[in-house]
């Protein structure tokens, strides 16, 4: 479209930000959904999927506009895009509550999740040049547009046939219509003070939250690592790419019988201390420029963060079902929403904090060379940052208050909540 690197950079910041901080908002309006026809999330992926597919062309799309139409287009087609997502994935996001009460299954089904995210971005990845050479090169705007409304296509009949299966299990709920009808209904305060009283919530985003930071940093300064303290080698940076998608690979046998073996707690705590020798054997690696060691350190913690990563994703869900038992209240949205805020504004701040400190450190683009203030920087943020990152997840786990052995019980109650639910909504159907 023609429009600044800054510029492009600053609508990225401003719509994650917009982006994360309508999460909560939407978590909210997801929990206090209940629809006869729709159950509690099944209408806004329903009919948010081909809002968001349209939504995705428009970024793909570029006007004959001035400089000034251009940027205000782009910022209005991202913002608009960022927040259709938010309606899709906000719901979206909670939907393996309902799937299953087990912890362990519930880790596998993250688990599969991932890897189908993997699998379709290595397709999406493979097809996009040859299928841009097809409608007429990469430099054509119209190639683009063409590529994205198939992907538009694709991706809102995937989304509609994967709803239809949810039908018998997102159900409408007489009983909170009543407590609706006798003014019982929760308040979004109301929603907040459980959300923010929630221990076990709280842990896991500190948890969470702390390595997705880290791990944002390191990611953003990896070509830097590689190009000044790795003599150039940037060619080992797409071995890292292939250990995420063997890694949710691995995930999807391995998860059930590694939680249910350890239990949430412990299963995070153990992948997250075995973090921090690795991260300090690159600390000591990397000055030698030991490429053997220093890509065993990259490959095994990039592994244990998607582990953490995609457990840290089942915590959540039985988060919510601890704040249910709890207080007597469902806020699964709510919930979930504080995972994908937290992420977007991981995203947002990690990329600003990292190029705030190479910055004054020294760094220089013109050089082919770093001095040794800035290369050592670049070597902390891979490395003393992360620690820092594990230790402060090690002391979240260590005081979250779900136990295995709180996991089972946890289960056997919301089953019972569960049924109840189902029971009621079978006979208001009749």
């Amino acid at each position: 479209m023609g429009i600044a690197a800054g510029a492009a950079g600053t609508i990225f910041l401003v719509a994650r930000l917009i982006d994360a901080a309508t999460d909560p908002l939407m978590g909210m309006i997801v929990d206090r959904t209940n629809s006869k026809r729709f159950g509690k999330y099944r209408g806004y992926i329903t009919f948010g999927a081909p809002l968001l597919g349209m939504a995705f062309v428009a970024l793909f799309t570029a006007p004959q506009f001035s400089t000034g139409g251009k940027l205000l287009y782009a910022y209005f087609s991202y913002i608009f895009y960022s927040l259709i997502w938010t309606v899709v994935q906000i719901p979206k996001a909670a939907l393996p509550i309902i799937l299953s009460n087990n912890t362990a299954v519930r880790a596998k089904i993250n688990a599969i999740i991932q890897a189908l995210g993997s699998i379709s971005n290595m397709m999406i990845t493979s097809w996009v040049l040859p299928m841009l050479d097809v409608f007429g090169g990469q430099e054509n705007p119209a190639a683009w547009q063409k590529l994205a409304i198939i992907l538009a296509v694709g991706a809102t009949a995937f989304l509609w046939i994967s709803n239809l299966p949810l039908r018998r299990l997102d159900v409408y709920d007489p009983e909170e219509k009543r407590k609706k009808g006798e003014g019982k209904k929760l308040s979004f305060m109301d929603s907040l003070k459980i959300l923010c009283g929630n221990k076990a919530l709280l842990c896991v985003l500190l948890a969470f939250g702390t390595d997705m930071f880290a791990n944002q940093i390191a990611s953003s300064v990896r070509i830097y690592f590689f190009r000044y303290n790795m003599n150039g080698r940037t060619d080992l940076i797409a071995y890292l790419g292939y250990v995420g998608m063997i890694t949710a690979f691995v995930l999807v046998p391995v998860s059930k019988r590694y939680i249910g073996k350890l239990g949430m707690r412990k299963g995070i705590g153990f992948v997250e201390a075995l973090c921090i020798p690795f991260s300090l054997l690159l600390l000591f690696a990397a000055p030698k420029q030991n490429v053997a060691l220093v890509m065993l350190s990259l490959i095994t913690t990039t592994a244990l963060f998607n582990m953490t990563n995609t457990f840290s994703r089942s915590a959540l869900l039985d988060t919510a079902n601890y704040a249910e038992i709890n207080t007597g209240v469902s806020i699964n949205a709510l919930t979930s929403s504080t995972f994908t805020f937290v992420n977007k504004c991981c995203q947002a701040f990690s990329v600003f904090f990292a190029g705030y400190i190479l910055e004054w450190t020294g760094y220089n683009p013109a050089l082919q060379q770093q001095s040794q203030s800035t290369m050592s920087s670049i070597l902390y943020l891979m490395t003393l940052v992360p620690i820092v990152a594990y230790i402060c997840s090690l002391i979240g786990m260590y005081f979250y208050p779900i136990r295995k052995e709180d996991e089972e019980v946890m289960q056997a109650r919301i089953e019972e909540i569960r049924a109840k639910k189902l029971a009621a909504a079978r006979e208001g159907e009749v």
